[in-house]
């Protein structure tokens, strides 16, 4: 198994542009959860265009609670429009992952991404396109209770994020998520264009896109399958799981052929009692 590296803050600030939040002992690898069609998507395009999301498309509303905030009466700030890519630091909770993501009749990939080429990527974009980057570790701390009372004053995380607010701390607000989620280990890099003009040509459907190089994913992995039951109907599913994988790996082999390809051994190792 390849070591991880690890890499400090002062070494992201000397190599990167970009604005870091919370980012110490920091891990040289990204994971990223995304269906098969939107990860041909990426290898297919000439450009190999990765896309940043608006926070209006998130799901969670506590992530979104002070997003459209009118905070004028704070020292007149006016929040910028700003797009995020997320991923996790590591896989220790697979599981949970395999299942929040997976939609039926859809095929699951996991992204092993080497993380310095991603920022790399991100910062030359941002350098020539007028644009703000800030790379965030999320912020656990909070529970719902907090979260939903953090604009007000006696609350005591107030003055941590309200306190001289510009657009550092406004990141770190779209940077919180619940206690209850703490095991995703997330990451979040946002993109502040400055200029408009300059990035409208990138931007479709209120996503923006940036070209990345394939060479950043070290490894692409398949969604598990439970071969542990043996009935008809299992059986019948595992073939169809060995052809949907064979499918995806070979179009993936096609636009790059020197892509790791492998299934997820979540369940590799589970076998039934059959008897006591």
């Amino acid at each position: 198994m390849a070591k991880k590296i690890i890499i400090t803050e002062k070494q992201l600030k000397d190599t990167l542009s970009m604005q870091l939040i919370n980012c110490k002992g920091f891990k040289n690898t990204l994971y990223k959860y995304m269906s098969a069609s939107r990860v041909l998507d990426i290898l297919e395009n000439e450009a190999h265009l990765l896309g940043f999301v608006s926070p209006e498309s998130w799901y969670d509303p506590y992530e979104t609670k002070y997003l459209n905030t009118d905070y004028t009466s704070l020292n007149g700030y006016k929040q910028p429009k700003i797009y995020c890519f997320c991923a996790r630091m590591d896989n220790l909770n697979e599981e949970a992952s395999w299942k929040i993501y997976k939609k039926e009749n859809e095929p699951l990939l996991r992204m092993s991404i080497r993380a310095i080429d991603l920022l790399l990527a991100i910062d030359k974009f941002a350098k020539e396109n007028d644009c703000d980057v800030y790379f965030s570790k999320v912020d656990y701390r909070l529970k719902k209770k907090e979260i939903d009372g953090l604009y007000q004053p006696s609350n005591p995380y107030h003055s941590e994020f309200f306190n001289n607010l510009d657009d550092k701390q406004y990141v770190r607000l779209m940077s919180l998520k619940r206690w209850a989620f703490n095991y995703e280990n997330e990451y979040r890099i946002f993109i502040i264009p400055r200029n408009q003009d300059k990035i409208v040509n990138h931007i479709k459907d209120n996503v923006l896109f940036i070209p990345v190089p394939i060479k950043m994913i070290t490894r692409f992995t398949f969604y598990p399958a439970n071969k542990a039951n043996s009935s008809l109907v299992s059986q019948i599913e595992i073939a169809k799981y060995e052809a949907e994988y064979k499918l995806i790996r070979d179009k993936i082999k096609v636009a790059y052929p020197e892509a790791s390809v492998v299934k997820s051994t979540l369940y590799s190792k589970i076998k039934n009692v059959e008897k006591i």
